[in-house]
């Protein structure tokens, strides 16, 4: 049946059944065709998407959410689906901790190697290690060790022991380098290497399920598709199933909307945003004044002669382009010697490239002239910052009215209580969801910008010049935030083992944060207050997730009554779910119980004063007795009524349910967010709502 160029690549046998082979096109329509067989799709490559963070979310809650030396939830397994680990990193010193759980029934696999000097050793902390895939032919490492550093970075941020003095390039972001959750054990899936192909991805979610894993993070993702399509989503729902809880990154795709990756209902997907820390350049000019930049920058520029990078052109027609310091439009000898200030625009070249190319011309500086942003540019290779703002404005000025203009750039320091925190990064995903208009993504957001966290010293952090290697780096990417929140949900699991995912997720979007350390809204990357598509429920608080009150619980069958509402066939809920099972929809797909509500405009009803209804059901989680009443803030033009009004419950786990009618009137309203509270005299739990999406 098979040519001599297919071959097996991996058997899927714990969480679904399946396999991934090398096929022809022909041999693949034939195997479609046969009995039994639910769907063939083509593996496809995904993308992956970094000490202060920590005691950041901790300030709003009053104190650190652990206790340092307990050994509380050390029994919670987070399975890490990423490039692999660095294990002999400092973050994941195994002292102090207890037995590894009788129920792990994961492996340390270094059956590939045969370099001995390449074994990963397997402790307390990393109990276990598995590597996948056919891209491993072109990987220096055959086992789960990580040549890449995202994945060290990654796992070390969820569950790293607590290292002193970490720093980034020895003075930049020095403190105690520790995850969120110290005490949980961590299991390493290498899916990545480099490419992350979703056959590997599927492997390692089979092997998860099997190893018994607690929590599963992934910082990948690739385009939007339908969940029958997707790897992550197909795997995720089979965990989730099994009671494990899947935390996923938003992408990287913003400040654009409808980028969202990582969509499906039963996934938590976590954008980013900022934290109270920069790295802080200063920038003084020839007129005395100094203007502050933002950068991790570890070198000097002394006092040079600063220019426009227009102004460096090598042809009268290509100033433009010369102000933008790409390509090869600058004069080498008008830039030689000087700093030079460029317009930065990362779809014409990365700063990497820029510093590259000033450098060979002989520059001793650059400033990146930058509209907004809200992560620290490395300057690796060349001394330099980005300048936004009033910064950008006076040095422009001083050019405009200035001779012979000169600057000094000092190396970058560490500044942390900064103000407003967090902002939403300007890099993170943001909804509407294009694979589900009645489901609100992404769903929370944690911190993802300038995040400092181990690394491989294989993989150099500089892209020019002699390569530079750091036990600890600083990244930024919703890759950074996945593993934030996926800490966050161990923390919860720790102290709730028997709760779903749905419940943990429900617990840490009901209380999420809204507000800034300003106590004002939580902004965007451009200063507007940020709706929820572009932050879902706010900023994760593992303290407060600990006591939701109530949740928005949801069981695997409900999430297949969904999938009917969406007309999926048999086949296609057979591939989800692993079951043979006859369609039971929903009322309404916006009926999912989720913590969080969408009523696109198409659901409402009239030309004029319109109305729908969604229903919800939560579950009390707090005293046995007790009273909650519900608040709402609405738009202008909306009206909203929930019926009852009032929640009172006799006993812990008591489920009630509740409507919400909202009513519309179309000549004054286009679109718009608010939010229903549930209050009693100990718990608020909170879901936003958007209104008129299309």
């Amino acid at each position: 049946m098979f040519s001599k160029e297919s071959s097996l690549v991996h058997s899927y046998k714990h969480g679904f059944n399946g396999f991934s082979a090398f096929l022809t096109e022909a041999e693949a329509d034939s195997i479609a065709k046969l009995p039994g067989v639910v769907k063939v799709f083509r593996s496809k490559k995904l993308s992956l998407h970094t000490t202060r963070s920590w005691d950041f979310l901790d300030s709003f809650s009053g104190g650190p959410h652990i206790q340092l030396n307990s050994s509380s939830g050390s029994d919670v397994i987070v399975g890490v689906l990423d490039t692999g680990v660095w294990p002999e990193s400092k973050s994941f010193d195994d002292a102090g901790m207890g037995p590894v759980p009788k129920r792990w029934k994961g492996v340390c696999d270094n059956s590939k190697i045969t370099n001995h000097s390449h074994t990963i050793r397997c402790n307390k902390k990393i109990i276990g290690a598995r590597s996948y895939g056919h891209s491993e032919v072109g990987s220096l490492y055959q086992n789960a060790r990580d040549e890449e550093g995202h994945g060290t970075h990654t796992a070390s941020t969820i569950a790293g022991s607590l290292v002193k003095d970490a720093t980034f390039l020895t003075t930049l972001g020095k403190g105690v380098a520790r995850g969120g959750h110290p005490s949980a054990r961590l299991a390493i899936y290498r899916v990545c290497t480099p490419e992350c192909e979703s056959d590997n991805i599927l492997a390692a979610f089979d092997d998860a399920i099997h190893d018994g894993v607690d929590i599963l993070s992934l910082s990948l993702g690739g385009d939007p598709t339908g969940y029958d399509g997707d790897s992550i989503s197909i795997g995720a729902f089979h965990a989730m199933q099994k009671g494990i809880f899947v935390s996923c990154s938003a992408g990287n795709g913003g400040p654009g909307f409808q980028t969202i990756e990582n969509s499906a209902p039963w996934i938590l997907t976590v954008g980013a945003s900022t934290i109270d820390r920069k790295f802080s350049v200063d920038i003084k000019l020839g007129n005395s004044k100094t203007v502050q930049g933002i950068a991790m920058n570890p070198r000097r520029a002394d006092i040079s002669t600063l220019i426009l990078g227009g102004d460096a052109s090598s042809r009268s027609d290509r100033i433009g382009q010369a102000s933008l310091c790409a390509g090869r439009f600058l004069d080498g000898k008008k830039v030689k010697g000087k700093i030079v200030l460029c317009k930065y625009s990362p779809g014409v070249a990365s700063s990497s490239a820029i510093q590259r190319h000033l450098k060979e011309l002989g520059a001793s500086g650059v400033i990146l002239g930058i509209e907004n942003t809200t992560e620290a540019v490395s300057f690796l290779d060349l001394a330099g910052a980005a300048v936004t703002g009033s910064a950008l404005d006076e040095i422009n000025a001083y050019l405009k009215n200035s001779r012979n203009t000169t600057a000094t750039i000092s190396p970058a320091h560490t500044i942390i209580q900064t103000t407003p925190a967090p902002i939403i990064a300007d890099f993170s995903s943001r909804g509407p969801d294009i694979t589900n208009d009645g489901i609100l993504k992404p769903d929370l957001v944690a911190p993802g910008a300038d995040i400092l966290a181990a690394w491989s010293p294989e993989q150099p952090i500089n892209d020019y010049g002699k390569p530079m290697y750091t036990d600890f780096n600083i990244i930024s990417g919703t890759s950074m935030a996945c593993p934030h929140a996926s800490a966050a949900a161990a923390f919860v699991k720790s102290r709730h083992p028997s709760w779903s995912p749905a419940a943990i997720k429900s617990a840490l979007m009901t209380t999420a944060r809204f507000l800034d350390n300003t106590k004002s809204p939580i902004k965007d990357y451009d200063g507007e207050e940020a709706s929820p598509f572009v932050m879902g429920a706010g900023q994760i608080d593992p303290v407060a997730a600990l006591s939701p009150g109530l949740v928005y619980d949801i069981s695997p069958d409900e999430y297949t009554k969904f999938l009917c509402t969406m007309n999926y066939t048999r086949d296609q809920l057979e591939l989800m779910t692993g079951k043979n099972l006859s369609c039971a929809p929903l009322d309404s797909y916006l009926d999912l119980n989720y913590p969080s509500i969408v009523v696109p405009i198409a659901q409402f009803g009239g030309p004029n004063s319109t109305k729908a209804v969604v229903n919800r059901k939560v579950t009390n989680v707090g005293a046995g007795k007790s009273v909650y009443n519900i608040s709402v803030e609405a738009p202008a033009g909306v009206t909203v009524a929930v019926f009852p009004p009032q929640l009172r419950f006799k006993s812990v786990f008591q489920v009630l349910s509740f409507q919400i009618q909202f009513t519309v009137d179309s000549s004054k309203f286009e679109w718009g967010y608010g939010t229903l509270t549930w209050k009693s005299e100990k718990h608020s739990v909170r879901s936003v709502f958007i209104l008129g999406l299309n």
